[in-house]
C-alpha cells in the first residue's frame, strides 16, 4: 500500500526555479531508501527531512552518491546539448533544472549536508572541494537557466567538480 504525503516546501528550499507551489505530494515508500532512479531537482530526500519524515539521507554518505549523480548528469548533458544545438532553448528549462538540482546536491552532499536554497551562497563559500568562483558562476546559471551559456557553464561545473571530487576521495 502506497501511502502519499502531502509535504510543505520549507523555507530552506523556497526558490521559484524548483518550487511554484507551497506544498508538494510524493510517495513515501520511494524515499525509504536510496533508489538511484529518482528525480532529484525538486530534492525529495531533503523535503522530508526538513518536514520531520523519517526517510533515507543521501547526505550521510555523500561520497558514495556522487559518482551516481555525475553519471546522471551526463546523460542530462547530451540532452541539453541537442535541444541546444537544434535551437531549442525552451525545452531545455526542464532538463537545466535537472541538472541544477543533481549539481546542488552533489556539492551539499559530498560535504555531508542536505541541500539549502535559501542562503545558499553562505553554505557553499564555507565548502571545501569546489570549483574557483563557484557563487558568481551558479548565481548566474540560477538567474538564467534555459540560457546556452549557462549550459555551458555547468557543464563546466561539473567537470570541475568532479576533478575535485575525485582529488579529495584520494586524500581519503
Amino acid at each position: 500500500m502506497t501511502q502519499l504525503l502531502s509535504l510543505i516546501v520549507p523555507a530552506e528550499l523556497k526558490h521559484p526555479l524548483f518550487f511554484s507551489n507551497e506544498e508538494t505530494i510524493l510517495e513515501k515508500e520511494d524515499y525509504n531508501e536510496w533508489n538511484c532512479l529518482i528525480q532529484l531537482e525538486n530534492f525529495p530526500y531533503e523535503l522530508f527531512y526538513y518536514n520531520k519524515e523519517e526517510s533515507y539521507l543521501p547526505w550521510k554518505d555523500g561520497y558514495g552518491h556522487v559518482p551516481e549523480l555525475l553519471e546522471k548528469w551526463k546523460k542530462i548533458e547530451a540532452e541539453c546539448g541537442l535541444l541546444f544545438s537544434e535551437r531549442k532553448a525552451g525545452l531545455a528549462l526542464e532538463p537545466m533544472k535537472q541538472g541544477i538540482g543533481l549539481f546542488l546536491s552533489a556539492i551539499y552532499w559530498m560535504h555531508g549536508m542536505p541541500v539549502v536554497l535559501n542562503a545558499w551562497q553562505g553554505h557553499v563559500k564555507g565548502f571545501t572541494n569546489v570549483p574557483v568562483n563557484l557563487v558568481e558562476r551558479l548565481s548566474f546559471i540560477l538567474e538564467r537557466p534555459a540560457f546556452f551559456h549557462s549550459y555551458r557553464q555547468l557543464s563546466v561545473l561539473f567537470r570541475e567538480f568532479e576533478k575535485q571530487y575525485v582529488k579529495s576521495r584520494m586524500k581519503k
